[in-house]
């Protein structure tokens, strides 16, 4: 029998649990989950299978939006996608979306044909940076542009690092707004109230949160973790800024990649991406380790 906790706080213990025994992506964080809302009127639960496994999921008026792999043997992730969805589908919920999971899933779902599938909505390509090969100094003519770019960014603005406080909430804010308004012709989903959320909550869970300063304003933040079970592995979940300035975004980047490389961690999660998103990240050479799909499953 499925259980399900809609009380987080209350559950953490157990929840963390399963997490800490299961756990793999960069998105099997509790706090980062606890935020990460795509709609103000959602809410973080959790299902818990007889065997211990798990599911981290959202919680929308006549929606369940399932969070990253199930947490269980990798193997038993349809199937519990499938227990799932019938539990949900048997509690009155029409749509079930599956966010953000392994590309292997969707195929062994279709071929069950126990559940009624949407085509598959985008897919991410998920990159990984070897930072113990990654050189700060960034040498060799493919890198020719970006470090003209680094060395007049520096020459023309006053920059500054600086961690987070509670103090800068109100700036953040800000920052998120903009990032938005910049985004919202070009780009078909823009969550906000993942930052604003994660920004309230202080970055708890979070490692690092850092807020880039230039000509005494803050105008963009990064922010990240280890990897469950790969501590080894940094996951860099947040890099967002205002688009105020010429190739902010760029050095925006390399401040993380400066720090994260300083903090000894062997691999960055670069998240995922498509389009330009992905392609300015593979400019640094990393690995694609893993294609995800996002995808709606629908009542019969």
């Amino acid at each position: 029998m499925m259980v399900i906790y809609q009380n987080i706080e209350s559950e953490r213990d157990r929840i963390q649990s399963c997490i800490n025994k299961f756990g793999w992506t960069s998105d099997h964080n509790l706090d980062w989950f606890s935020v990460a809302l795509n709609r103000p009127d959602g809410k973080p639960a959790f299902a818990e299978f007889e065997d211990g496994s798990g599911i981290l999921f959202h919680n929308y008026q006549k929606e369940w939006q399932i969070w990253s792999d199930p947490l269980c043997d990798k193997n038993s992730s349809a199937d519990k996608i499938i227990e799932f969805a019938k539990f949900g589908f048997g509690e009155n919920i029409d749509n079930i979306w599956c966010n953000y999971v392994s590309d292997s899933i969707y195929p062994l779902l279709e071929n069950k044909k126990e559940l009624v599938l949407d085509k598959i909505d985008y897919s991410l390509d998920w990159p990984v940076l070897n930072m113990e090969l990654f050189d700060l100094a960034l040498p060799g003519g493919r890198f020719k542009d970006v470090r003209n770019a680094r060395s007049k960014f520096n020459r023309e603005r006053k920059i500054e690092v600086v961690n987070f406080e509670k103090k800068h909430t109100e700036s953040l804010h800000e920052v998120v707004n903009k990032w938005k308004e910049a985004l919202k012709e070009e780009e078909k989903y823009v969550f906000d109230f993942w930052y604003h959320n994660a920004i309230d909550n202080c970055f708890r869970g979070f490692k690092t949160a850092r807020i880039l300063i230039v000509d005494g304003k803050p105008v963009g933040f990064n922010a990240g973790y280890e990897v469950v079970n790969n501590l080894q592995r940094f996951a860099g979940i947040i890099g967002i800024h205002d688009y105020s300035l010429t190739d902010l975004g760029l050095m925006l980047w390399l401040e993380d990649l400066e720090w994260i490389k300083n903090a000894g961690y062997k691999e960055l999660d670069m998240q995922g991406s498509e389009g330009g998103g992905l392609k300015f990240k593979m400019q640094f050479r990393p690995v694609i380790e893993r294609r995800t799909d996002t995808f709606l499953i629908q009542k019969k």
